[in-house]
């Protein structure tokens, strides 16, 4: 399996939501009911960088375009180490989400960003 490229570290706040797996649904009298419609409970990532050196932009990109082909293959990547946090190192197979990654040229060598990545 592929392996994110080893760049530079997103910047904080770095983003982690964890999908509801609920279906909910409001009755004519107002109440709503719900029941659990997926069984798992994937977590999704957003990572971003403010100063990324051209060079790791460079690796990023290849690595989106020519091996996982954007959101079509899954590839590893690790949390970053972080004490006290429940995932701090973790190994999670994602694949990128979202549909485009977009990165502005911010300052001469270094590129701004986002992109999305989903356990899968």
């Amino acid at each position: 399996m592929a392996q994110f490229p080893t760049i530079q570290q997103p910047v904080y706040p770095f983003t982690t939501k964890i999908k509801d797996p609920s279906l909910q649904s409001e009755m004519e009298n107002g109440l709503v009911v719900s029941r659990v419609k997926f069984t798992r409970m994937p977590l999704t990532f957003i990572l971003k960088w403010t100063a990324l050196p051209a060079v790791d932009y460079a690796a990023l990109c290849d690595f989106y375009r020519k091996t996982v082909y954007g959101g079509s293959l899954v590839f590893d990547w690790y949390y970053p180490t972080v004490p006290d946090d429940p995932y701090s190192g973790q190994r999670f197979s994602v694949r990128f989400t979202g549909g485009d990654i977009s990165f502005d040229l911010s300052a001469p060598g270094y590129y701004s960003g986002t992109l999305t990545i989903q356990e899968v």
